[in-house]
């Protein structure tokens, strides 16, 4: 019998392969608040959720999550609320692969992420100050959604007195995608960094890649905070000098990429909690491999 997986935000445009490569060896749930989209097609069974910054999300998890093995959330205001009623989901806990509450709020909140990360000297963090070119993002956010660059003094003052936004320095270099699992002990398990050539709200074009420095460098990182399960970390290399930009204690909406370079987190993951002994061998990545993103018209 197939083991039973619920993925969220499941009507998502990175979904349909994710979900068709999942179905292939588990029973996949999947929800979203909204009920408009290929998810009813592709998932074994589908449910409409609340919103996930909702407190009803809590008992509608609960219910759905019941029968299954595994749970991954994909939206990080699920993450969010989920991580703060743990103790009203008993019947599930052991089913969230979920990094512990102070990593989650740490993580989604990019003021309090700068705040904890500039205390370390061996860390780079954008500054958080009005530069010749500014990047401004929510406060609060996933993706690159509401994210833009400006050089314009007005844009950026106006910004700059709005709490729910954060104005950095732009830092201009290669961006990377770094796809990691974690133990529950919080010892990472691997990494695959991948640079990011062309991106719409995600990635688009991408090339997995082997650098020692971003390897030590996401070793450094995770010995500051404490994860669990799938993450990935987001990095801008300028000039040799690798700057920390966010951390998304989940899947990234290109793991699919990381998949097809035969890193597959939910199945390492899978073997972990059966305490299979499991490991993966570098030899078996396919590392400078580009991956084309394309999406298609459908009609149901």
């Amino acid at each position: 019998m197939k083991k039973k997986i619920l993925i969220s935000a499941a009507n998502g445009t990175i979904m349909p392969e994710l979900i068709k490569y999942l179905k292939k060896s588990y029973y996949v749930i999947g929800t979203d608040s909204n009920e408009i989209g290929l998810a009813k097609e592709y998932c074994d069974e589908f449910y409409k959720s609340p919103n996930g910054n909702d407190i009803k999300f809590i008992k509608f998890l609960e219910k759905v999550g019941a029968n299954v093995d595994m749970i991954f959330l994909f939206a990080d205001e699920e993450l969010d609320i989920i991580s703060k009623n743990l103790s009203k989901l008993n019947k599930i806990q052991n089913k969230l692969i979920l990094s512990e509450p102070k990593t989650i709020d740490i993580c989604n909140d990019k003021i309090k992420f700068n705040k904890f990360f500039k205390n370390f000297k061996n860390i780079n963090l954008p500054k958080f100050k009005k530069n010749k070119k500014n990047i401004i993002k929510p406060k609060i956010g996933r993706g690159s959604k509401n994210i833009f660059i400006t050089k314009n003094n007005k844009i950026i003052n106006y910004f700059q007195k709005d709490k729910n936004f954060i104005v950095q320095e732009f830092i201009s270099g290669k961006e990377y995608t770094v796809d990691c699992l974690f133990d529950k002990n919080g010892k990472l398990v691997f990494s695959l960094p991948r640079e990011r050539l062309v991106a719409q709200n995600v990635s688009i074009i991408g090339k997995t890649i082997k650098n020692k420095k971003i390897d030590t460098f996401i070793k450094l990182i995770s010995s500051k905070l404490n994860f669990y399960g799938p993450v990935n970390v987001q990095i801008i290399i300028k000039k040799d000098q690798i700057y920390l930009i966010e951390i998304n204690p989940r899947l990234s909406g290109s793991i699919i990429f990381s998949i097809k370079s035969s890193f597959d987190p939910i199945k390492t993951l899978f073997k972990i909690e059966e305490n299979v002994k499991y490991r993966i061998y570098e030899n078996n990545i396919k590392y400078n491999k580009f991956f084309y993103r394309f999406f298609k018209s459908v009609s149901i």
